[in-house]
């Protein structure tokens, strides 16, 4: 039997596996490189124990959507290479549904909800201002198109300042400003305030107010901060189920915002029971994308979104921006909000 005659080898089985090359090899570690801590992320957004270390990490639970992509392309390019390895095969597509489960929480940010607006527009900003040493000018600035500013770690010294620039006579109405430090804040509006009201037993002032709003009517107002995770997890937990407490005892058929510097992203156990209580951030509904504010001023832009204008159902939002404000190292959010039908 001559050469050409010689039956041809046997093609192997498609989940055979073959002898790794060191190219190979390396792909599939650099792969885990990134899977690994990216699904520890993936499984802290699904359950959250308790625990400072934990709720400092959960604030970057978005950024496993970028290693999981890495991890996704070096085990596609591994699987090609290999062709047919059934074990490398199922770690891709575990990758790949972990990716999309990441892309199903961060997907809605940048799709609107089509909640139809029934009035005018009116403004919310939120800005927490380090204890008053934020730059009262450009806060000025990015106030005037407001019709309701909530001022985080504000204080009677930095409203001095502000009353110089002609703040009282574009706020008429307020609630707060009494607090000296980083533990003030304040509600300001261009419309009447009533019913304000101190929200008890907690590390920072925050205040509520009704608003009443021309079209809208009269809109509950909640500026919060609460303490964060540094405070102690007792502390960072019983602050938020405050909020969640006050924010439902409110009419369920009066028009609510609660604004401010939570001190935690959507990704906290805490966003998530806002949110199933019915509460939607502003930025979601207008579907204004991710939108970090914190930490601001730096060489490097801001990396994780812990200022956060929610709303009921009452309400819908049409544009949400960030504001930057020298001074503070926090952005500003500013929402444009309606009512609705």
């Amino acid at each position: 039997m001559t050469a050409a005659q010689q039956p041809a080898a046997p093609e192997p089985a498609w989940d055979s596996v073959r002898p790794a090359r060191g190219s190979q090899v390396a792909l599939v570690i650099f792969g885990f490189l990134f899977a690994i801590p990216s699904t520890v992320f993936t499984v802290l957004r699904i359950w959250q124990p308790s625990g400072q270390s934990v709720a400092l990490l959960t604030s970057f639970i978005s950024y496993a959507i970028i290693g999981h992509l890495v991890a996704l392309l070096f085990f596609l390019i591994a699987l090609i290479r290999a062709r047919k390895r059934l074990l490398l095969a199922v770690i891709t597509i575990l990758v790949a549904i972990m990716l999309a489960l990441h892309g199903s929480w961060l997907g809605p940010l940048f799709v609107p909800d089509g909640r139809p607006a029934t009035t005018s527009e009116f403004r919310v900003l939120s800005v927490n201002v380090l204890g008053g040493a934020a730059d009262a000018r450009r806060l000025d600035e990015a106030a005037g198109d407001a019709d309701l500013v909530v001022l985080l770690e504000f204080e009677p010294d930095a409203m001095e300042e502000l009353d110089r620039l002609g703040w009282s006579e574009r706020f008429p109405h307020q609630v707060g400003a009494d607090e000296r430090g980083v533990n003030g804040s304040a509600v300001f509006s261009r419309f009447p305030l009533s019913d304000s009201e101190l929200l008890p037993q907690t590390t920072f002032q925050q205040w509520m107010a009704t608003a009443e709003v021309p079209e809208v009517g009269p809109v509950r107002v909640i500026g919060v901060h609460p303490c964060n995770p540094y405070c102690g997890m007792s502390r960072f937990q019983s602050e938020h189920r405050l909020i969640r407490r006050i924010a439902a005892e409110q009419p369920a058929d009066q028009p609510l915002i609660v604004a401010g510097d939570f001190n935690a992203v959507d990704d906290h156990r805490a966003m998530q029971e806002l949110r199933s209580d019915g509460l939607r951030s502003a930025t979601d509904v207008a579907g204004a994308g991710w939108q970090p504010t914190f930490p601001a001023g730096r060489r490097f832009p801001a990396l994780i979104p812990i200022d956060h204008v929610l709303i009921n159902d009452r309400l819908t939002a049409t544009q949400v921006g960030t504001v930057a404000i020298p001074g503070t190292d926090h952005l500003g959010i500013l929402a444009t909000l309606a009512g609705t039908s």
